[in-house]
């Protein structure tokens, strides 16, 4: 935090550490949070100022990337990009033709998850993240921590629910919030054996009377899963059309280490390939600075740099940040080539290399806040 001469907090941050997973791998994260400066006291340098604190702190407590949420552009300055998606939804809309069949009896039953259901909550949320590239990975005291002592109503308040069948098994969870028109359901899977589309329906039918703040009824329930999910497919056209997405901005201080980190990742992608077993060094062009990963036989041998003989050269040419697009399966290399010219393959082997190294599938994390 900044203070004035009077101690009065004139600009402030936070870091929040979590923890954060690619493909099944682990890695540290710090999320800058709550950016606040009073407005005769912005365009100072005091956001640059904090960030270049916390960055250090973050960096010092091993963690690889961070991630912040924020209004557009402004976290590029700080040497983020906008490269994992943010929301995405579809509403269910309970007076649309066909959305509210009665139903005699109910297949399910809901209830307040409790910390005695971690266990059965954590393998369900594995459930759940398996729709998602990058997640988030849950400690136990992070499940504790938002099941017994984060505040519900709070802005990033969390609700947990256990759905049970009428003999008191457990058949999935949900979590959820209540904003001011909806409620919104943010994680949701089942067990083995039963069904995603009955379980869901059965949230449709229970949380239709839910009373949302604002006081006027509710109209619909809305699924912010990202821009795909399995309960998409489950309730498929009864639900709205797409929702777009908005994006995290991430920051990866240090590629290299970043990339020997996700080494096991990109290895078993490769075995697993139309390119196993490849040898050979894939030279990638960033413009401003130049990275070598060489494979041996399929395995990441060395991450190292080299001198291009004029601007392009290189097997890909990757400007400013775009290639944390493909990084993090947010775009592949030819929709970033659609928006930006000078972001390309120069040969084949390339192409076919970087979209088996970094193939592209939606991602929605849920922050640690």
């Amino acid at each position: 935090m900044v203070v004035d001469d009077q101690g009065q907090i004139v600009s402030s941050l936070c870091l929040i550490s979590q923890t954060w997973a690619i493909d099944g791998l682990a890695f540290g994260v710090g999320r800058p949070e709550l950016v606040a400066t009073l407005p005769e006291y912005r365009r100072r340098g005091l956001v640059r100022r904090q960030m270049a604190v916390v960055h250090s702190l973050s960096a010092a407590r091993g963690e690889l990337v961070q991630v912040i949420t924020g209004i557009p552009w402004y976290y590029r300055q700080f040497g983020y990009e906008m490269t994992v998606d943010l929301g995405g939804s579809r509403d269910f809309v309970w007076s649309r033709p066909g959305n509210s069949p009665p139903v005699t009896e109910e297949p399910y039953r809901f209830r307040p998850a409790t910390a005695d259901d971690i266990p059965h909550l954590a393998a369900l949320y594995a459930i759940h993240c398996q729709a998602s590239l990058v997640y988030r990975v849950r400690s136990q005291a992070e499940w504790l921590y938002e099941l017994t002592l984060q505040d519900p109503a709070a802005v990033n308040g969390q609700r947990f629910g256990v759905v049970e069948t009428p003999a008191g098994e457990i058949a999935g969870y949900v979590e959820y919030a209540i904003w001011s028109r909806s409620v919104n359901i943010r994680e949701v899977a089942a067990r083995p054996g039963h069904s995603l589309r009955a379980l869901c329906l059965f949230l449709t039918r229970h949380f239709k009377p839910t009373p949302l703040p604002s006081g006027a009824p509710a109209d619909h329930l809305t699924f912010r899963l990202g821009t795909a999910h399995p309960a998409y497919t489950a309730l498929g056209r009864q639900l709205s059309k797409p929702d777009n997405a908005y994006a995290y901005f991430l920051r990866v201080p240090d590629l290299p280490a970043f990339l020997r980190h996700l080494a096991p990742v990109l290895e078993r992608r490769l075995a697993g390939s139309v390119m196993a077993g490849h040898t050979g060094t894939l030279r990638l062009n960033f413009y401003q600075q130049q990275l070598t990963l060489r494979f041996d036989t399929g395995r990441l041998a060395e991450i190292g740099t080299f001198q291009p003989a004029y601007a392009h050269d290189g097997d890909a040419c990757l400007p400013d940040l775009t290639f944390l697009h493909l990084l993090f399966g947010h775009r592949s290399l030819e929709q970033l080539r659609q928006l930006r010219v000078d972001c390309f393959a120069a040969n084949a082997e390339a192409a076919v290399l970087l979209d088996v190294l970094f193939p592209t599938r939606p991602s929605y994390p849920v922050t640690l806040s």
